[in-house]
């Protein structure tokens, strides 16, 4: 497993998670900018699977700041929220430690830090 991801179960349904996770990256400041849905595009092939969602978000002030202290960092953007349903009532939320998830370039340790709290606020919504 990687080290700059984090998995946490958490006891509510699924939907009502990924509601509340849209709310939580919009409410926190964030754009959410793309939702992708695993489980309709598996079944389209003939694979069943339980409910999973990938959030993907961001902020344009964030990728200026990639984009003028270290332009190779883009590529981690952008930040990206997992909800997969574990049990009738049990949801597996992964999500990048925005502590670690930038570490190695040049300049972003002060956006590490405003991202990290920024996600906070985030994961306090759904934890």
């Amino acid at each position: 497993m990687k080290t700059n991801n984090i998995t946490v179960t958490v006891h509510k349904p699924f939907n009502g998670l990924l509601l509340s996770a849209r709310e939580a990256i919009t409410s926190s400041g964030f754009l959410l900018l793309h939702e992708i849905n695993p489980q309709a595009i598996l079944a389209s092939h003939g694979i069943t699977t339980a409910p999973i969602r990938q959030l993907l978000f961001f902020h344009p002030v964030y990728m200026q700041s990639l984009l003028q202290n270290d332009p190779e960092a883009v590529i981690e953007a952008p930040l990206k929220l997992v909800l997969r349903e574990t049990g009738e009532n049990t949801t597996a939320v992964s999500y990048f430690d925005t502590a670690l998830h930038l570490q190695g370039y040049r300049g972003l340790a002060p956006l590490r830090t405003r991202l990290q709290t920024a996600m906070e606020k985030v994961l306090a919504h759904l934890f």
